[in-house]
């Protein structure tokens, strides 16, 4: 897909400010209204953009974040196999994110504690390996405890369009500080039965217009606006845009797992990579292990990423041995959930 210099613009803006509406956004990228509106419509229309609403997951009281890969046993899938695949992690709430990356699976699930995380586990292994889709014995799992670990980046695309557009990153002063997070707990733990009923609307149809989602929650539209503000002020849920990255240029679509020893004294959990604006658009860092996925043009733009990750990956620890890397075409995708969180919150509400 071929984008014009104002199309770029409009989908970095539109992915990095999610929470401005085209008015504030026409003025920051510099196109007319009626443009961004009608190209936004269009890139909606093509799939190429996605709107998602996601729930804060560090106050709602899971444990563990955990990331799965392994090899697949077969080289292609069928559409029988596909379909197997949907039902059996359809049948999870714990997972909200599942792909398979050329011939590897890839998901992540979360836990509330470590036995719910076996039997997530134990239940998807189980029937996966009894349709002979992998072999149990190449099987990576990652577990990272949420009060220890930092999540840099959850499918957030700001960076790789940046790189990919060669645009510069802005500062714009628009970013709030978020509110105190025992603010945003207390919120979650004291929802009313309506606030719970629109929270989980607006995660269901998070691209709907206020009145249509008030029409299918049968309430008003002044209470969805309300409640829904709210909640996004509070941090209780947070407005994405996701990028459908098979349809935009990429060549390279690349998985790393690490394993590695923090420097003595060192209190920081993660390397400092922010200046080097790395197109990763996952990754995550715990006390002993990352991962991380990351998006590139082709293999000269991943080799000089790689040499600069090296670099501060070595300025704030020591790796044990060498790092994980597999490569993939980013049009060998297939994905059966993508960040699918209206399951593990329904749970979550039930309980609160």
């Amino acid at each position: 897909m071929k984008l014009s210099r104002n199309e770029k613009m409009i989908l970095w803006g539109l992915v990095k400010f999610p929470m401005l509406n085209d008015r504030q956004l026409s003025e920051l990228v510099g196109v007319r209204m009626s443009t961004l509106n009608a190209i936004k419509n269009k890139m909606k229309r093509m799939g190429l953009i996605t709107d998602r609403i996601v729930p804060n997951i560090e106050v709602m009281g899971y444990e563990l974040l955990s990331i799965t890969w392994a090899p697949m046993n077969v080289p292609t899938m069928t559409k029988k196999e596909t379909d197997g695949m949907t039902d059996a992690f359809g049948r999870w709430p714990s997972i909200y994110s599942s792909q398979i990356l050329g011939d590897t699976l890839f998901y992540i699930s979360l836990n509330k504690d470590y036995t719910s995380y076996r039997k997530v586990d134990h239940g998807i292994m189980t029937a996966l390996s009894d349709k002979d889709l992998l072999d149990v014995d190449q099987i990576h799992t990652t577990l990272y405890p949420l009060t220890l670990s930092k999540v840099n980046k959850n499918f957030d695309y700001t960076t790789v369009l940046e790189r990919i557009f060669d645009l510069d990153s802005k500062e714009t002063g628009r970013a709030q500080k978020a509110p105190d997070p025992e603010l945003t707990r207390e919120k979650v733990y004291h929802l009313t039965k309506k606030e719970k009923v629109i929270m989980k609307g607006l995660l269901q149809y998070p691209d709907l217009p206020d009145n249509k989602i008030a029409n299918m929650l049968d309430t008003t539209r002044q209470a969805v606006a309300r409640h829904k503000k709210e909640l996004l002020e509070l941090n209780v849920i947070k407005k994405l845009r996701v990028i459908d990255y098979t349809k935009i240029g990429f060549d390279i679509l690349c998985l790393v797992e690490a394993h590695y020893d923090k420097f003595k004294g060192s209190t920081r959990s993660a390397p400092d990579i922010q200046h080097l604006n790395l197109p990763s658009f996952f990754s995550v860092y715990g006390n002993y292990e990352t991962v991380s996925l990351s998006l590139f043009q082709d293999f000269r733009q991943f080799s000089e990423s790689r040499d600069k990750y090296t670099t501060a990956m070595n300025k704030f620890c020591r790796v044990r041995g060498e790092p994980m890397i597999r490569l993939f075409s980013p049009k060998d995708t297939t994905t059966f959930k993508h960040l699918d969180y209206l399951p593990l919150v329904d749970e979550f509400l039930s309980g609160v």
